[in-house]
């Protein structure tokens, strides 16, 4: 009976896992590339990690107050950037990550203001742009009718980007794991290939 019991629970949580999700809300958050502060004040991004899809057991609010507290600027000065640039691990991982990784777009309500200091470039730059977004929209979201996106070209002369967005985003915990996964079969494969060039070169040596 406690055998049962446990296997009963041990599957309930592996259901409750796969069907898990993160879900990320973003409120009103504007990016200005014109004023001092590139960023509004009054932002707030919502993490919320819900099982079975829609329990939430979990809830981070991020907010730019909450930032600034935490010294993130600091932080990031003190980062060393050369040396993730000169990683190629990193590089292939965040690869990886970009191939494999399956956002749901719930909702989104997104503005674009763009514009350059040549009136011919701007004209091309947005349709491109718009087309790109559509297409990322019409795969990731799935009433897509109802999401609202503008892209706006700005002729003044002068480069500008402006960015308000809002929206719901969810990744499945079950999406993670594979990424996870799939990360650790590289290393392993990796090391392996290594050990067995190594191996060889070994051998290439004896005869001398």
């Amino acid at each position: 009976m406690v055998f049962l019991f446990v296997c009963i629970s041990i599957i309930l949580l592996l259901i409750s896992l796969i069907l898990a999700k993160i879900k990320i809300e973003i409120i009103d958050f504007r990016f200005c590339s014109r004023t001092k502060r590139h960023l509004n004040k009054d932002y707030e991004i919502v993490i919320k990690l819900c099982v079975l899809g829609f329990v939430p057991i979990f809830r981070m609010n991020i907010t730019k107050t909450k930032l600034e507290k935490m010294k993130l600027k600091e932080k990031i000065k003190d980062f060393d950037f050369k040396e993730l640039k000169d990683n190629r691990k990193l590089d292939q991982n965040i690869l990886t990550v970009i191939k494999n990784i399956d956002i749901i777009i719930k909702n989104i309500e997104l503005y674009v203001d763009i514009g350059t200091e040549n009136a011919s470039l701007t004209a091309i730059l947005v349709p491109a742009i718009s087309t790109v977004i559509a297409i990322i929209l019409h795969k990731k979201v799935k009433d897509f009718d109802k999401q609202i996106f503008v892209i706006n070209p700005v002729y003044q002369n002068q480069n500008l980007v402006n960015i308000s967005v809002s929206g719901i985003f969810e990744i499945k915990i079950s999406h993670i794991i594979n990424i996870i996964y799939i990360l650790n079969k590289k290393e392993k494969k990796g090391v392996k290939e290594y050990e067995r060039t190594s191996h060889r070169r070994s051998y290439g040596y004896s005869y001398e």
